[in-house]
């Protein structure tokens, strides 16, 4: 059986089929036969979260339990360099990342060592993003299924009849095949990078068929089809209103800086703004954000919308922010290796600003490497989020790698996390920074009768905080419940049927729980009520293990689980916040040892307004519905909610535990 699934009518889908024809002309009964039998399952337009490249054109996996070989017609060589032309192959399974390209002959560069494309910005290395893909796939496949896969590459020139030949031999030997390639072919370049494996036999694996099965049943397989929230959230990055497209004027010439509390839209804006700047001029934006089930959540939507992140052409890349100062920093010679976790983080980015304003890194080598690693690192827009809570010394490396008016700032005022608040102003950058701000005071995201009760509680604890409720959108239901949220069957059900019948999906809900309620098993972290939604027969993504995180949710039915710190920019139809006062707890607690060594005129009254700040984040994250559970009836937090629901009878229903 060979299936597909991408967006039909694009230049990947067209080489999605004429790779799915090249199979079948090979082996007519593979397109009929049983899946138990072989299988082949191809994907077009493939977006991944939390990797060095967002975008592969076409990802193929295939498993062959019957007996296939193919017989190459051309040069192919074995692991000792013997020729294998005209000998037959066993191919018993492939995994294989496809970079395709449609240029013509004048539009590409093609040696020994591979091929480059020609567009209107220069010529870019097709090869070399093959080969980011490559490494992307597998790390990627390991998170989600276990497994340590073969992976493949090749690049797929659909704009050339054959590939050139220099001495007789086509150039490059491995990793490309023209327009009209059969399946012998195809292979054999894949496969041919690295050498083709022998036992008794040449052939060609990807691994056990064991982990190759998990393969063809992950998610990456699977159709991506909006839910109604998701449609809501695009059309809103699509609407083109009047004061994005001011914004994407200014993108990338002018500091912007928009500012506001947790609901006011300050993210959506940006993506607006990046959308109408890679609409109408062909801006390349990079998304930064520490949060990442954020940086995969933005990544669902505009994989839904079909913007590249890669594109040679714009478009829209999300990236955490520490992975790609991280990158830069192994770029300049500071770090080695691939892992983002070293100590020194702070260290090592004052060094390499130190390099950069001593002129031992000059203008000239940061721009030399961003033309040599354009896809990683060439962009023409820098949309910072939650920009308040950068770490001095990481704001200002940016800056000088990229101008400080290339940057765009959300800045979530109140939502202070990581230490002191940011310094933007002094690295503003050419230009009146005052073009670019944008104070934003509405609720847009919770409708008016969720404002009013986030403002009621921010209210009743003292802590500083406001958002003007939203006129447009009145309604909103508050429900406090005491108890654990796993063990409430019957409230669950109700809010499924709710989301269901207001024509939004599982996937529309958002689930934030407190630490107590994650194991840790064998490296891997997974949540209590992720669990009870397993045992109901429900499927979770379960976001407190972090290689979950990294990748977006790609089926509506699934419910979403994070953890409270998790949460922020996140949005849910209706949002559940499981043991909301132990989280506060946990954050008084941890502001009070903070506090031990520094001076604080009272450190109750401000590890309670810590807790009070982070609490305010995931109370902003719903839309419709608002659900807290509380653990213990008589902690402050369960206090103060009491009292806010007599204030808001018609607004907050409390009810007794399950």
């Amino acid at each position: 059986m060979i299936e597909i699934v991408g967006t039909k009518g694009s230049e990947e889908y067209e080489a999605a089929l004429a790779l799915r024809e090249a199979l079948a002309r090979t082996w007519p009964t593979l397109a009929t036969c049983l899946p138990e039998e072989d299988h082949v399952r191809i994907a077009a337009s493939v977006k991944l979260s939390g990797y060095r490249v967002s975008d592969i054109d076409i990802v193929v996996a295939g498993l062959f339990r019957t007996k296939r070989y193919i017989i190459p017609k051309s040069q192919a060589r074995d692991v000792d360099g013997n020729s294998l032309m005209g000998k037959q192959i066993r191919v018993r399974s492939f995994v294989a990342a496809i970079e395709v390209k449609g240029q013509g002959e004048a539009g590409l560069e093609i040696s020994a060592g591979g091929v480059k494309a020609r567009y209107s910005n220069g010529w870019k290395d097709a090869t070399g993003q093959n080969d980011l893909q490559k490494y992307a796939l597998s790390q990627y496949l390991q998170d989600t299924t276990g497994t340590n896969p073969w992976v493949h590459r090749c690049v797929m020139l659909t704009g050339i009849p054959a590939l050139p030949k220099e001495r007789g031999r086509v150039q490059p030997e491995a990793g490309a095949v023209a327009a009209g390639f059969d399946a012998a072919t195809l292979l054999v370049a894949m496969a041919s990078v690295n050498g083709i494996p022998k036992s008794h036999e040449p052939f060609i694996s990807a691994g056990d068929p064991g982990a190759v099965e998990l393969i063809l049943n992950d998610p990456l397989f699977r159709p991506i089809k909006p839910s109604f929230l998701d449609r809501r959230r695009m059309d809103r990055i699509a609407a083109r209103p009047t004061e994005a497209r001011e914004i994407a004027a200014l993108l990338g010439r002018q500091r912007i800086h928009l500012r506001g509390n947790g609901g006011t839209g300050k993210t959506i804006l940006l993506l607006q703004s990046a959308y109408e700047a890679f609409q109408e001029s062909g801006t390349r934006s990079l998304v930064l954000t520490y949060n990442t089930a954020l940086a995969a959540d933005i990544q669902r939507t505009l994989a839904l919308m079909g913007i590249p992140g890669d594109g040679e052409a714009g478009g829209i890349s999300v990236r955490t922010v520490m992975s790609f100062i991280y990158g830069w920093l192994s770029k300049l010679g500071l770090v080695a290796g691939s892992d983002v976790g070293f100590e020194g983080y702070e260290v090592k980015c004052a060094e390499a600003l130190h390099y950069i304003t001593d002129s031992a890194i000059s203008p000239a080598d940061i721009e030399a490497i961003k033309k040599a690693h354009a896809t990683e690192l060439g962009f023409d827009a820098i949309l910072v989020d939650e920009a308040q809570d950068w770490p001095q010394v990481e704001a200002n490396l940016l800056a000088a790698l990229y101008g400080g008016e290339s940057i765009a700032l959300a800045d979530g005022l109140s939502q202070l996390v990581r230490g002191g608040a940011t310094d933007w102003k002094s690295i503003a950058g050419e230009g009146d920074p005052r073009l670019g701000d944008r104070p934003l005071r509405e609720g847009l995201r919770m409708k008016s009768s969720l404002c009013k009760f986030a403002n009621a509680v921010a209210e009743e604890a003292s802590f500083q905080w406001h958002v003007t409720p939203n006129k447009q959108a009145p309604g909103g239901r508050i429900i406090v419940a005491q108890g654990d949220y796993a063990s409430m069957p019957v409230l669950q059900e109700e809010l499924l049927e709710a989301t269901v019948a207001a024509g939004n999906m599982p996937v529309d809900m958002l689930h934030c729980v407190p630490p107590s309620t994650v194991l840790e098993t064998d490296g891997r972290r997974a949540s209590r009520l992720a669990a009870s939604f397993t045992q109901r027969g429900w499927e979770a993504w379960d976001a407190v293990d972090e290689r979950t995180r990294r990748s977006f949710p790609r089926s509506n039915g699934v419910f979403r689980i994070v953890q409270h710190e998790s949460s922020r920019g996140l949005e849910g139809w209706i949002t559940v916040l499981d043991g909301l006062d132990e989280f506060w707890e946990l954050k008084r607690k941890q502001a009070l040892m903070e506090t031990k060594d520094v001076s604080v005129v009272d450190p109750e009254l401000h590890a309670r307004a810590v807790a009070w700040r982070w609490c305010m984040i995931p109370l902003t994250r719903p839309i419709d519905t608002l659900v807290i559970t509380l653990r213990d009836k008589d902690s402050l937090l369960a206090r103060t909610l009491r009292s806010v629901a007599t204030k808001l009878p018609d607004i907050v229903e409390l009810q007794r535990e399950s």
